[in-house]
């Protein structure tokens, strides 16, 4: 196992622990996976990792409790649906989330970048009848 920190190779295990994801439902059902992790230590004197715990690629991320294709899922839903109607939908699947949850997921999706700026305008005057009306009355 190598550290995330530094790249150094490690054998030394620091101690055991038993991780739990949620994954996707089957048939309506909420599945549960549970993992026995190791947490290795650190041989370099030098790393700012003391310990780290083994990641499985495609399944685990640090400090995840759920696994991709879960979050991928709550995500689409999310986005199309937001808050309380996306909870609603996420439970009529088989998958227990609050709608704070929900909306938290929709703040952390990344937007896709804004490209250049071809056309501002402005509402708050406008040309009518030849005159220049503004909102005040004044």
């Amino acid at each position: 196992m190598r550290c995330p920190g530094c790249g150094m190779p490690s054998w030394r295990v620091h101690g055991r622990y038993v991780r739990r994801l949620g994954d996707a439902p089957v048939a309506g059902s909420p599945v549960v996976i549970e993992l026995t992790v190791r947490r290795f230590k650190c041989l370099s004197s030098r790393c700012p990792a003391v310990t780290f715990a083994e990641q499985i690629e495609g399944l685990t991320r640090p400090h995840a409790r759920q696994t991709q294709v879960l979050r991928s899922m709550l995500a689409s839903i999310a986005l199309c649906l937001a808050g309380r109607p996306g909870a609603r939908l996420a439970a009529a699947l088989g998958i227990r989330i609050a709608k704070d949850a929900l909306l938290d997921l929709l703040r952390s999706v990344p937007q896709p970048p804004i490209g250049a700026v071809r056309f501002l305008g402005s509402g708050r005057f406008c040309s009518a009848q030849g005159r220049l009306l503004r909102d005040d009355p004044g």
